[in-house]
């Protein structure tokens, strides 16, 4: 009995589910794992027609040449003033996922 408590206690703890599993990879692609970070953080300000100004990232052209550019991953890594504004901290996963795709020269995949 002893046994099967432990083994079944096992089996729940290795089975636990990650959301970043699929792109905690070298290689993210932009559909299953950068798109959902610009929609869950960063699409609340940065739509297109803005009228603040401020710089859209609502598609995959926009967030390419900005993740590209450096302005991305600038604004997401400062100490004061990250983005998303007013908002939490990128996770470390979230933002090595970012770099990682720039890395791969971030392709629409």
């Amino acid at each position: 009995m002893r046994f099967f408590l432990i083994l079944s206690l096992l089996v729940m703890t290795s089975c636990t589910y990650n959301e970043l599993s699929v792109c905690e990879t070298d290689n993210p692609s932009f559909n299953d794992c950068v798109e959902p970070i610009f929609e869950k953080n960063c699409i609340g300000c940065h739509f297109q027609n803005n009228s603040n100004g401020i710089m859209p990232l609502s598609n995959f052209q926009e967030i390419q040449y900005n993740v590209i550019n450096g302005t991305v991953i600038e604004s997401i890594k400062r100490e004061v003033g990250f983005m998303p504004k007013n908002g939490e901290r990128l996770s470390a996963e979230e933002i090595l996922i970012i770099e990682n795709w720039k890395e791969n020269d971030a392709p629409n995949n």
